[in-house]
């Protein structure tokens, strides 16, 4: 890539910063920057808005592995094709939906939002300690956030199963001790 398109994409920061909305802007502490990378090597880092005093570290992030991002916050997209994986293994469902279990979830807003603003969910650390997944315990990434809730779907439904399969051969015993009543009672 030649140098004019990078200024082409510092120039749409710019553009994506004047497009935000003051709440947008605020949930941007210390500032927000774009980072464009290429091959792990950070290629620009245009800072769109400094200085401001509110909830921590934002960093908007574009790479060229297929993160889309649409500033009317009408779709986040992550790529997750399988061809740009690497160190695939299983997950234990079960596992996971007793980390669930017993992680913490609770209803909070963040310092310096309105009162009247609540958010619910866990911690980033107790997500990260639980799980071991991501590369912060500061923040949960969309993606395994994305990725237990799955795996605990997928453990339920197991359960479920299971649960159905034993009602079955319950009834059919009821069933079968219901005739042998009836059986004997008629004798």
């Amino acid at each position: 890539m030649q140098l004019n398109h990078f200024e082409s994409i510092k120039s749409d920061s710019q553009n994506l910063i004047e497009d935000l909305t003051d709440e947008e802007l605020a949930a941007c502490v210390g500032g927000c920057d774009l980072s464009v990378t290429a091959s792990s090597q950070e290629v620009v880092n245009v800072p769109l808005v400094e200085g401001i005093p509110v909830l921590g570290e934002c960093v908007v992030k574009a790479s060229f592995l297929g993160i889309q991002y649409d500033p009317n916050g009408s779709r986040r997209s992550v790529a997750s094709d399988r061809n740009i994986k690497e160190a695939i293994s299983e997950v234990n469902t079960q596992e996971i939906l007793h980390g669930i279990v017993n992680l913490p979830i609770t209803s909070w807003q963040y310092k310096h939002q309105d009162a009247s603003v609540r958010h619910i969910g866990p911690m980033a650390q107790d997500f990260a300690a639980t799980f071991q997944v991501g590369d912060s315990d500061r923040t949960i990434n969309i993606v395994d956030g994305m990725g237990v809730s799955l795996a605990a779907i997928q453990a339920l439904y197991q359960l479920i199963q299971e649960k159905d399969s034993q009602l079955s051969e319950l009834r059919a015993e009821l069933h079968q001790l219901k005739q042998h009543i009836h059986s004997t009672v008629s004798k």
